[in-house]
C-alpha cells in the first residue's frame, strides 16, 4: 500500500509534510496501540498513550533523525512513557485503594491530617463529577466502577450494545476529567486513578 520507506517519510515529516505523517500514523498506529495495550491492559489507556506519542512526534518533527529506525524510536518512546506512567501509578496505589473502598461513602469521622483532608477533597470532587453525569451515563459508569462489571456484562443487563456502553464510558470519563480540571489544582494523580480504574 505504501511505496515510500520510513526514512523517506521521516525526512518529509521533518519538513512538516502532513501526508508523510499520516502515512507513518497509518503504518504504525495499530502496532503501537497493541504494544501499549500489552502493558496497560486497557483499550482507553492504550489509545490515549498512542495518540499522545504521535502528537509528540508531530510537535517535535523537526528534530527527527531520518537515518535512525523510526519504529525503534517509536517503541522506545512508548516504553519509557509507559514505565514512567506505571511508576506514577505505583506511587498513588495507596490513594487508589482508598478511592475504591470509599467511592461513595466517605466516613463521617476522619482524622483531620493534611493527607486525609486531601483524600477527602479528591473523593468530594470525584463524587460531584459522577453525580453531574446524565442518568444513563452515571448508571453505566457506576456499574463499571462499583460492581466491577465489564462492558459486555453491562450491555447485557441494560439491553444495550457493547459499543453504546463503551461510548457512555468514554463520554463519562471525558466529562469527569473536564470537571476535575476545573475544580482541583491536583489534577494528574486523580485523572490517572480514574483512567486506571477503567474496566473493559
Amino acid at each position: 500500500m505504501f511505496n515510500k520507506t520510513d526514512t523517506e517519510l521521516v525526512r518529509q515529516l521533518a519538513t512538516g509534510d502532513e501526508e508523510a505523517f499520516c502515512q507513518l500514523y497509518a503504518r504504525y498506529w495499530k502496532k503501537l496501540f497493541n504494544f501499549c495495550l500489552k502493558f496497560l491492559n486497557s483499550y482507553d489507556l492504550a489509545e490515549n498513550h498512542a495518540q499522545d506519542i504521535f502528537l509528540k512526534i508531530w510537535e517535535n518533527r523537526e528534530f527527527l533523525d531520518p537515518e535512525k529506525s523510526f519504529s525503534s524510536f517509536l517503541y522506545t518512546i512508548a516504553r519509557n512513557r509507559i514505565l514512567n506512567w506505571l511508576k506514577h501509578v505505583a506511587r498513588t496505589e495507596s490513594l487508589k485503594e482508598k478511592l475504591i473502598s470509599s467511592y461513595f461513602d466517605t466516613p463521617e469521622h476522619v482524622p483531620e491530617s493534611s493527607e486525609l483532608l486531601q483524600e477527602k477533597e479528591y473523593l468530594t470532587i470525584l463524587r460531584n463529577a459522577v453525580l453531574r453525569l446524565p442518568p444513563r451515563q452515571r448508571q453505566v459508569f457506576c456499574m463499571s466502577r462499583n460492581e466491577n462489571m465489564s462492558h459486555k456484562e453491562i450491555a447485557s443487563r441494560l439491553g444495550l450494545s457493547v459499543y453504546t456502553v463503551s461510548e457512555y464510558m468514554s463520554d463519562s470519563l471525558k466529562s469527569i476529567k473536564r470537571y476535575v480540571s476545573r475544580h482541583s489544582d491536583i489534577i494528574f494523580p486523580l485523572l490517572t486513578i480514574i483512567l486506571n480504574l477503567h474496566r473493559l
